[in-house]
Parts: C-alpha cells; sequence; structure tokens
C-alpha cells in the first residue's frame, strides 16, 4: 500500500535543530516499512495558521510502502508515537510550533472521513510545504478524490508560496 507521510519541525530538542530532527525522524519512519522509501528534499517553509512569532519550519516528504495488514488508524498512531519520542508535546494548543509533525497525507487510493482521521488529509492540496516536497517525488501524482495532479496543485497556488528547497549539508 502507498502511503505518504508529511515531516515537519520548527523547535530544536535535545536531539538538534530541525533540520536534524527530521532526518532523524526519517530513519525512524523507514523502521515502519521493510521497502526502499522515496524521500524528498528538505525544504524551509513559513508557518501556515500559526501564531505569529513561530519560527520557520523544515519539512520533508516520504513516500513509503507499508504491509497490506497495516490498517489507517493503527499506523497513525504510529506516527504518533514517533511525534511523542521526539518530543511532540500535544497541550490542545493547534497550529503551535512543534518539534516533529508527522500527517499522514494519503493512503493508496482511499477516501476516509473519519473524526480520528480523515484521508486524504484534507488540507493537502492547498499547502505547498505539502505538495513541493511531493511533487518532487511524484509530480504526475493526484490525490484521491482530486483531478488535478500534485504538480498542477502547486502550480495554482498563488502568491509567494514562501517554500524553498534547503541546500544539502
Amino acid at each position: 500500500m502507498d502511503v505518504w507521510v508529511s515531516i515537519g519541525s520548527n523547535l530544536a530538542s535535545e536531539i538538534g535543530p530541525p533540520q536534524q530532527i527530521v532526518r532523524s525522524a526519517l530513519a525512524e519512519l523507514k523502521t515502519l516499512s521493510p521497502h526502499d522509501l522515496a524521500i524528498s528534499s528538505l525544504f524551509c517553509s513559513a508557518p501556515v495558521d500559526c501564531p505569529s512569532d513561530s519560527p520557520d519550519f523544515v519539512n520533508a516528504m516520504v513516500k513509503m510502502d507499508v504491509e497490506d495488514h497495516i490498517r489507517p488508524r493503527g499506523f497513525l498512531k504510529n506516527l504518533q508515537a514517533i511525534e511523542k519520542y521526539f518530543g511532540r508535546v500535544r497541550d490542545g494548543r493547534r497550529h503551535a510550533a512543534r518539534t516533529l509533525d508527522l500527517d499522514l497525507i494519503c493512503w493508496g487510493r482511499l477516501i476516509l472521513d473519519h473524526p480520528k482521521l480523515q484521508l486524504p488529509h484534507p488540507r493537502a492540496h492547498q499547502r505547498a510545504f505539502v505538495l513541493a516536497p511531493m511533487a518532487e517525488i511524484d509530480s504526475g501524482f493526484r490525490l484521491p478524490g482530486f483531478d488535478k495532479t500534485i504538480g498542477q496543485q502547486l502550480a495554482s497556488l498563488s502568491g509567494d508560496v514562501g517554500v524553498k528547497r534547503l541546500a544539502l549539508e
């Protein structure tokens, strides 16, 4: 099953700065799939829907092949356990700065509207920090339920999308 996971960080932790956290999270995500992952470059993005003093995010995208017996909500719990391991605190404040944010963007062709999980992610098609790394992996991919490709959706966003690829270190 092809699964897409968005990775973001805008707070340092004992692991290091956001770039190091994202790289370390990629290593943890590899434990959830017996197959190789398709991994985007790292991107820097301006915070979206966050308090005005929020630092920029470091983002990436992963496309992974997950075993067929695994279910989306169980997989989401695995992602939340990784977030917690990396120091993510869920204190009820939406859009607060965070050490690690793992969003389940897409689960194969599944369309799901459940109170605890919506697939595809309900705002993925509107967010350049999701679309830019996703397009780097497969610009021709279409989110379930959408006619436009990821590349077309990214191109249709207006103005400065506030996302830039980070140089390799």
